[in-house]
């Protein structure tokens, strides 16, 4: 992962880490009848969300960069 790329996929963490807290606290924490209950779910379920975004943006540049080191390495043929 180069460093704009890992820019980029910690950026995006943020806003998603922040967007589930306020969809949960706008929609779900009325259900709660315990806040600290409440709180203490939306923040695993921000950090899982957010962590499964980080493995499948991981996966997405290796299986970009296998693909660009194969184009390179099939035109490094073509020349030999």
């Amino acid at each position: 992962m180069s460093f704009s790329q890992g820019w980029d996929t910690g950026f995006r963490v943020i806003l998603i880490y922040v967007g589930v807290v306020f969809v949960w606290l706008g929609l779900i924490e009325p259900s709660f009848a315990s806040q600290s209950m409440s709180v203490i779910l939306m923040n695993i379920v921000a950090l899982a969300v957010s962590a499964a975004f980080v493995v499948r943006a991981r996966d997405r540049f290796i299986a970009e960069r296998l693909a660009a080191e194969a184009e390179v390495a099939a035109l490094m043929q073509e020349d030999v």
